[in-house]
Order: C-alpha cells, then sequence, then structure tokens
C-alpha cells in the first residue's frame, strides 16, 4: 500500500496534460519506482528552505550616488505608487539582477 495523497479521481480544475502527469506519478507510485518523502525529509527540506528564506530576506545597506534628475524621477514614480522611493528602487534591481528587466538596445 502506497501514501498517496488523498485527491478527487477527476478533479474540474485541472487539464488532460495535468490528468496524465497524475497518473503517470501514480503509477510510478505503484511500481515503487519513486516513494512519498519521510517525515524526516520532509522536515530537513523545510528546514533547508527556511535557511536559504531567512538569508533571502537579510538586507544590506548601502550608498548610492544617483544624478539629481533620475532621483526626481524616481521620487514621483515612487509617489504615483504610493511607495517610498527606496523600495521602489529595491524592487527595480531585484528585478533586474532576477532577469525580470529587459534591457533596450
Amino acid at each position: 500500500m502506497t501514501n498517496k495523497p488523498n485527491i478527487p479521481l477527476d478533479p474540474p480544475y485541472i487539464d488532460n496534460e495535468e490528468r496524465q502527469i497524475m497518473e503517470s506519478l501514480d503509477a510510478a507510485m505503484d511500481r515503487g519506482a519513486i516513494r512519498p518523502k519521510s517525515a524526516e525529509e520532509v522536515a530537513e527540506i523545510n528546514a533547508h528552505w527556511q535557511r536559504v528564506l531567512q538569508q533571502s530576506t537579510k538586507r544590506k545597506a548601502i550608498t548610492l550616488r544617483l544624478q539629481n534628475r533620475d532621483l526626481s524621477m524616481l521620487k514621483t514614480m515612487a509617489k504615483r505608487k504610493g511607495i517610498p522611493y527606496q523600495t521602489l528602487v529595491t524592487s527595480i534591481l531585484h528585478q533586474y539582477v532576477n532577469g525580470d528587466v529587459i534591457e533596450r538596445k
């Protein structure tokens, strides 16, 4: 007997591709090709990601020198969004380093 999660047989919110994936996973579990994680493994994985999350939320204060015009524009944009300009700058930099900002050529 496998330790499968209790999922309805035909949930209305999944499409055919998702249904095929679920059936493939069920078949693999029945064959013993894959198995659910033990409580200890889940706890270890959760602890790892908690450490990663803690590291990712640490912040480091820096000093930037911006042109007056750029800072003024950032402050105006932030005011329109209803957020502090420092938050806007942080958000823009975060998006850039994650590859979410497309550079114009």
